[in-house]
């Protein structure tokens, strides 16, 4: 009897130092960093005046900088994207683009959900790349050009 006990103490090891190899083999679950916060990466104003007017946002929304077409009718019909803007982080300015519900920027009734409100803005999610995302971002990001 106390051959198959000292059977089965050898087999557990065996089988121990085998799992245990297993568990080497695994990769550890990975972690954040400390203070890890996501920051958008800044992109090119110059490119994202080309895709502002490449996705036809002028159509809807009026920037100060006068050598972006204003629409000949619908201008206006979004907010315009001035200095206020401007001073927004871009995390939000990007959010507001990709995620066009989920908060809408405007009066304080809107702001503070005293009413239903629902951006009339089209998905560009399907046809908008990234690059071009950060590119409008820094363009709405930039001081208005002076005259």
């Amino acid at each position: 009897m106390t051959r198959t006990w000292l059977a089965y103490g050898v087999l557990a090891a065996i089988l121990l130092g085998a799992t245990a190899g297993w568990a080497e083999d695994k990769p550890a679950a990975p972690r954040l960093p400390k203070n890890w916060q996501f920051a958008l990466p800044a992109g090119d104003a110059d490119a994202g005046k080309a895709a502002f007017v490449k996705l036809d946002c002028p159509a809807c929304h009026n920037v100060p900088d006068p050598s972006v077409p204003r629409a000949r009718t619908s201008g206006g019909l979004g907010p315009a994207l001035g200095p206020a803007y401007a001073a927004l982080p871009r995390e939000y300015l990007a959010e507001s683009i990709i995620n066009r519900h989920k908060h809408i920027a405007g009066t304080l009734e809107q702001q503070t959900g005293l009413h239903t409100v629902s951006s009339k803005m089209a998905d560009y999610n399907g046809i908008m790349s990234v690059r071009d995302l950060l590119d409008i971002v820094e363009f709405l990001k930039r001081p208005a050009p002076r005259p």
